[in-house]
């Protein structure tokens, strides 16, 4: 019997990629898969980011007619994904891309600043790149671990195809420093929705100078329509209708307040007329204003207006079931400016087959355990990338794979000073036995005072097979911990808001 105490880190999300590996879904549109069930669940699920108090009455900062976040240096270049990746392109490759350089100040127009849609779409892919993976899956990858830049990829989007993983532990400790802290939903079903988002679109909903973007769900953007003429904007593309599925993701760059459309063919353009006769006036009702996306599917910057087109606010409010996008919502993203993983773990690993292995990691207090006290998992090296090498290739070297793995919140399961045992785990599901492998070389690599390397004193494990294999290494880690400065918060009013900022050092 295997007894840990799991850290459990997006525990259904891990279980959906299991599944995901051994089930085909049903082709649309040339190939993208329509949300799945659990993805919808999981993207309905999401914390939603809500306009702060300050953003409200009459003292709030007030919005410009048009905002254009394609125009700044941060966003990255509009380009033309290469299979059914839409949903990294648009959460990986635009939106992430954009507010990671907007943190950090760096254009979006170079590789080295620039992050791939593929590294993180062929860990869920199933192998074969033949269906689409939710963004969401890719956000928890990026939260987790990291992702590289262009650069270290290889120098492309999809350096080596949609099977391909990336090998190289410099890779993966460079990607490391490139991460997510959390993930939020608005929903723009209601005219504050459609405010919080203008605002973030505008400034981040912090003041920033620089606002963010967004990405979400809808169909394929077909059968578009041209703004009217006479109109602000006339005769660039519009979004008036969606199709009553989500299959495709899409980024949200900026809006514009004028742009119009006529809905009811009542030759006005109006916001404040019960247009859909359901006695009352919403946003389902707005004949003016809208958003400008961009769409990396279909030709890419050949598409529309040079990759972008505008929908309406409207789109946001109505159901999907009558032209609107996924469940009203854009998903949004804070990105870290600095990450400095403390402790990591450096593994050369070999298998015939990559879906029949798990790796995990861990940590125990007590030097004598043989098993950890706390589990690490990870949403990668996960039974995932169908029945393939590691690497994705043919050839014998395919079958070795150099990674790392960011172990730092394992240090939360320890004091600074504490010598600690931690643990590679690495699980084989393989009851006929057709699969076999070897833990080639397994360390710890501690970066809390220089560059210190701690080696596990075998090379050449073999995996137990159908069996959890076990490699520990002990070592005493001294590291910074953060210490909360403020010693007392002032008192509060109940029922009245109430904030106050706290100070820490270290960490």
């Amino acid at each position: 019997m295997k007894k840990y105490l799991y850290l459990l880190l997006g525990f259904i999300f891990f279980n959906i990629y299991s599944i995901a590996q051994e089930k085909k879904y049903p082709q649309i549109d040339g190939g993208l898969k329509p949300l799945s069930v659990k993805d919808s669940i999981l993207l309905s699920n999401l914390p939603e980011l809500k306009l702060p108090e300050k953003y409200k009455g009459p003292d709030a900062p007030l919005l410009p007619p048009v905002v254009d976040n394609s125009q700044e240096i941060y966003w990255r270049p509009v380009f033309s994904q290469v299979g059914f990746e839409c949903g990294q392109a648009s959460g990986i490759g635009q939106n992430f891309t954009y507010e990671i350089n907007s943190r950090r100040d760096l254009p979006s127009d170079i590789p080295d600043n620039q992050y791939p849609t593929h590294f993180c779409w062929n860990f869920g892919n199933g192998g074969d790149g033949y269906y689409g993976v939710s963004y969401f899956h890719s956000f928890q990858i990026v939260k987790t671990c990291g992702t590289p830049n262009v650069t270290d990829y290889g120098g492309s989007m999809s350096y080596g195809g949609p099977r391909r993983w990336m090998s190289g532990y410099n890779e993966y400790y460079n990607g490391m420093h490139n991460r997510i802290s959390s993930v939020y939903a608005i929903y723009g079903q209601t005219e504050e929705g459609i405010l919080t988002l203008k605002h973030w679109i505008n400034d981040h909903l912090n003041g920033s100078d620089v606002g963010g973007v967004a990405s979400f769900y809808a169909s394929c953007p077909y059968g578009m329509e041209t703004l009217p003429p006479g109109t602000p904007e006339e005769g660039k593309y519009v979004m008036t209708q969606w199709d009553s599925y989500a299959n495709h993701a899409l980024a949200i760059a900026g809006y514009n307040d004028s742009i119009r459309w006529d809905f009811n063919n009542d030759g006005q353009y109006t916001n404040d007329i019960d247009i859909n006769n359901d006695g009352i006036v919403d946003v389902r009702d707005w004949e003016i204003g809208g958003l400008k996306f961009s769409n990396n599917y279909s030709g890419g910057p050949n598409w529309g207006n040079e990759g972008f087109c505008y929908m309406m606010y409207k789109a946001l409010g109505d159901p999907m079931s009558n032209g609107g996008i996924w469940n009203h919502a854009a998903h949004v993203l804070y990105s870290k400016e600095t990450c400095s993983p403390q402790l990591t773990m450096r593994v050369i690993l070999k298998h015939d087959r990559r879906s029949r292995i798990r790796v995990t990691t861990g940590i125990s207090s007590d030097t004598s355990d043989t098993e950890p006290s706390y589990v690490l998992d990870f949403p990668i090296f996960n039974y995932q990338g169908g029945p393939y090498y590691m690497q994705g290739g043919s050839s014998e070297e395919d079958k070795i794979i150099e990674f790392g793995l960011d172990i730092t919140p394992l240090l939360n399961k320890i004091n600074s000073g504490q010598i600690a045992k931690f643990f590679l785990l690495v699980d084989e599901n393989d009851p006929e036995t057709y699969c076999s492998g070897e833990i080639i070389h397994y360390s710890i690599i501690d970066y809390t005072n220089g560059v210190n390397e701690i080696f596990y004193d075998e090379t050449n494990v073999p995996l137990n097979n159908n069996d959890l294999t076990t490699l520990p290494i002990i070592h005493t880690i001294n590291y910074n911990d953060v210490s909360i400065d403020t010693d007392e918060l002032p008192p509060a009013t109940v029922f009245e808001p109430y904030n106050f900022q706290l100070t820490a050092s270290g960490g």
